[in-house]
């Protein structure tokens, strides 16, 4: 037998992951940023808020269960973009990193900002109530975000080696573990106007987004004329965050909010959003 040693293509990556969840993850992260707000357009088209076990004393708890959740889960990506902020969007729609990023946050949680987002995902479910949320559209979001960090940690794998592995073996996959946690945040400061300029859409889409969803089950449950007084109050809450996210905007577009001596964005690693 000839020896073909020197002309064979190098061996592929080993796949960490079967290859029909890196399908899905690959293209659910295509079209990531358009699917949420599809979701829950369709989810009010055809499905109706319901009150927790139809019983309105519980559903207050719940919902305030939701609101509280929702709150900690954006609460939780200030936090991180605060620390250490990665840059999303990936390159050309795929999944794309330029440096293996284990700092700040991301030295006690691989996916600190999809824990945030499944926070707030799971809060918006709770306050809304429909049965079809429990069921469907939460664990839907679940297996969304676990099929894109499938895809992220297959690519991750194949460009950092052994770095990625220890990286993996050392820092859990999701549920974050805080010791050390101040020791991690020591060498840095927090960058409010980075956290200002890179969320600001989503603080405004988490508070508008559960107004509304409170205002709509009010309208659907009682009746327009039986809450008008209750809905047309809490819509006047849309007035300061449309101002918030108003000026967010223009001072981002001006300038206003570049860190001073910071001329570039923090490293990137895996797109997340």
């Amino acid at each position: 037998m000839s020896d073909t040693t020197s002309n064979s293509a190098p061996a592929p990556a080993r796949r960490i992951h079967p290859a029909w969840m890196l399908a899905s993850g690959n293209a659910l992260f295509r079209i990531r940023n358009g699917l949420f707000p599809v979701i829950y357009v369709l989810l009010a088209l055809f499905t109706r808020p319901a009150q927790f076990m139809g019983n309105p004393a519980w559903d207050r708890i719940v919902m305030t269960i939701g609101v509280l959740i929702a709150l900690v889960g954006q609460a939780f990506r200030l936090f991180v973009i605060g620390f250490a902020y990665i840059k999303r969007g990936g390159k050309k729609r795929k999944v794309y990193a330029e440096n293996l990023v284990v700092e700040g946050l991301y030295a006690h949680s691989r996916n600190p900002m999809y824990v945030g987002n499944f926070l707030i995902a799971c809060g918006a479910g709770l306050v809304y109530g429909s049965l079809w949320m429990y069921v469907l559209v939460i664990p839907f979001f679940a297996w969304v975000y676990l099929a894109i960090t499938a895809a992220e940690e297959q690519y991750l794998f194949e460009k950092f080696g052994p770095d990625y592995e220890a990286y993996m073996k050392s820092v859990n996959r999701f549920i974050p573990n805080f010791r050390g946690l101040s020791a991690s945040l020591s060498t840095y400061h927090y960058r409010w106007r980075t956290v200002l300029a890179k969320d600001y859409g989503t603080i405004f889409s988490t508070i508008a987004g559960l107004t509304a969803i409170v205002m709509w089950k009010k309208c659907s449950i009682y009746g327009w004329e039986a809450k008008k007084g209750e809905i047309l109050a809490i819509a006047w809450l849309f007035i300061p965050w449309v101002l918030f996210y108003g000026t967010a905007r223009f001072l981002k577009l001006t300038g206003r909010l570049q860190e001073p001596g910071d001329q570039t964005a923090n490293p990137s690693a895996p797109a997340q959003t």
